[in-house]
């Protein structure tokens, strides 16, 4: 008998169990059906059809929930923008995504396409679609190029994760998430979002996080490192806050090993790394049940293959995408077929394993992946730049920031030019732009004249 697919097993939840509170309001799984149907309704009079893609630009709450489910309703294909992206940074998106219609709160930053500002409602559309292998999504990833690069996720591909995650994490329909993580990549809308529908769990949904006391009722929590930091000093004061809870979860970046040994001293929680990337999903992940190693990602979920050649950690499985759109990247898979994570990584003897550093130059502020050659191109329009070169610094709150090292030209006093460079970076959302500049006569570079970015903080920051 075929496996049932992710809608229909949501679709067969049963309606009256609690699902989401969103914007303060307690829905069930069958109040979220209805809203899906109806929101599906108002896209078709939009003139949206089964495959076409809808960007979604919204913060978290009650309408960007309503616009993902009205797009698995009639079958479209969301596309989810940060909410902050300013028109240099959607663009491209929306160049390569081509979509039908644009959900977003500010159309001034779009061009040549359709934007509502608000997400509508019509006469229900009850034909749910279920094939597991249609593309449902396409997540928008940073890369190195200065490009983001498209992503299609299809449903099968987040039904073999989330179905291997619930076993490695012990995850039941009774347990109830505080998503405070944001719903345009993957941590917070396939682990958070799509993994509470799957297993018709419930959720509170947060516009964003703030270090308060968890909710009433919560069980788990995902987040990233710089929650965790902001979070400790509430930790130490009101321990038994957080005794109440289950499975406290980090990732989307490293997590330093002192900041997981003091939030273990203050709560009793170890808490639970695990690795993934928008085009693998979830590759590897400490288990609830059993040791979590802090420093490590843990071990490959069921399924997935991983192994570290040349250095480098390269992944296999359900759950790796298929390749990018509308932009192929024939280096991202090995001739063997295994996906280059462009991670640096070694395995230790109970096959945990660490991750040691990147080999792509992405700087992972607060969380969210930067990529530095996107800042560089825009910022290198500046009058007064000969070349520019940015990196990431650490910092005791959000990890790493953006540094920038300037080669100017001589055609603008220094200051001018500073001036200029953080007027220009304001076209770029919050943690993107440079929190510290530096003007040097030239560059780190190899013999061949290759950027070295990797060499920047220490030869210009001394960091």
């Amino acid at each position: 008998m075929p496996h049932p697919s992710f809608l229909a097993r949501w679709l067969a939840v049963e309606p009256s169990a609690p699902a989401l509170e969103l914007d303060g309001q307690w829905t069930t799984h069958g109040d979220l059906r209805a809203l899906g149907e109806r929101v599906a309704g108002w896209l078709s009079e939009k003139g949206v059809r089964p495959g076409d893609r809808v960007c979604i630009q919204l913060e978290n709450g009650r309408e960007l929930v309503a616009a993902h489910l009205g797009c698995m309703a009639l079958g479209a294909v969301r596309v989810p923008l940060n909410a902050h992206y300013r028109a240099a940074e959607v663009g491209p998106i929306v160049e390569d995504a081509a979509p039908r219609l644009v959900l977003a709160k500010d159309p001034s930053i779009y061009t040549g396409v359709t934007v509502c500002t608000e997400v509508g409602e019509g006469a229900p559309l009850r034909e749910w679609p279920v094939p597991p292998g249609d593309v449902t999504c396409w997540l928008f990833t940073s890369g190195t190029t200065g490009r983001a690069k498209g992503t299609p996720q299809t449903w099968a591909m987040w039904e073999a994760n989330l179905d291997a995650l619930a076993a490695r994490w012990a995850l039941s329909p009774e347990d109830r998430l505080w998503l405070c993580l944001p719903l345009f990549h993957t941590h917070g809308l396939v682990l958070g979002l799509h993994g509470t529908l799957l297993r018709g769990a419930s959720a509170v949904v947060s516009a964003r996080f703030h270090p308060v006391l968890p909710p009433e009722g919560v069980t788990h929590f995902y987040g990233v490192p710089t929650y965790y930091r902001r979070w400790l000093d509430t930790m130490i004061a009101q321990p038994a806050a957080f005794q109440r809870l289950k499975l406290l979860v980090s990732g989307s970046d490293g997590l330093p090993a002192e900041l997981s040994d003091a939030v273990y001293a203050a709560t009793g929680h170890r808490v639970l790394e695990r690795y993934g990337m928008t085009e693998t999903v979830i590759l590897a992940s400490n288990p609830f049940h059993g040791e979590r190693r802090a420093g490590t990602v843990g071990t490959p979920l069921d399924g997935m293959e991983l192994r570290v050649e040349g250095g480098e950690v390269q992944v296999r499985g359900p759950s790796v995408f298929a390749g990018y759109e509308p932009r192929p990247d024939p280096s991202a898979f090995t001739a063997d077929g295994w996906f280059r994570t462009g991670d640096a990584g070694e395995i230790d003897d109970a096959g945990y394993l660490r991750i040691i550093g990147r080999k792509k130059d992405l700087i992972i502020v607060g969380g969210v992946n930067v990529s530095p050659a996107e800042v560089e191109v825009h910022l290198a329009k500046v009058p007064g730049v000969a070349e520019l070169g940015c990196c990431g610094l650490p910092d005791l709150d959000l990890n790493e920031i953006v540094a920038c090292a300037v080669v100017a030209d001589g055609t603008v006093p220094e200051d001018a030019l500073r001036a200029a460079l953080e007027r220009a970076a304001k076209e770029l959302s919050g943690l993107k732009r440079p929190r510290r500049y530096a003007f040097v006569a030239a560059l780190p570079r190899n013999a061949m004249g290759k950027l070295q970015r990797g060499r920047i903080p220490g030869a210009v920051f001394s960091a």
